[in-house]
């Protein structure tokens, strides 16, 4: 049973969509290269179900998202969640390519990336 961590919406969509991340991402602070950058040689055109981006453990998703960050994509309607996958087509240190049967919103567990702002997100939402 392979596990993948990442940042997602009730929707199952990650906060690096077109146009989005400027409304959350400190634009100074660096981060990993996306894995088209990481994995150019990846061949996705001949695979199957939900293909999603994320991480092997906690750890390596906040290389992607500073708790500042993170506080602004819970107010965004995100939140850090572990979730079953089916396939890792290619992983590093800094992130894993996946394939998942299920869509990717289905049968995930909320996880406390940074513990004190999950506290105030629940607070805040009452989720």
């Amino acid at each position: 049973m392979t596990y993948i961590f990442r940042v997602q919406d009730s929707k199952g969509r990650g906060p690096w969509r077109p146009g989005f991340s400027h409304k959350w991402k400190d634009m100074d602070r660096e981060i990993p290269d996306p894995f088209y950058d990481e994995f150019p040689d990846i061949d996705l055109a001949n695979e199957t179900g939900n293909l999603g981006c994320g991480c092997a453990n906690a750890n390596q998703l906040k290389k992607w998202f500073s708790e500042e960050e993170y506080e602004l994509l819970l107010k965004l309607g995100y939140k850090a969640v572990k979730l079953k996958v089916d396939r890792i087509v290619r992983q590093s240190e800094n992130q894993c390519v996946f394939l998942r049967n299920k869509p990717l919103r289905k049968n995930t567990v909320r996880i406390a990336l940074y513990e004190n702002k999950e506290e105030q997100a629940n607070e805040l939402y009452h989720e």
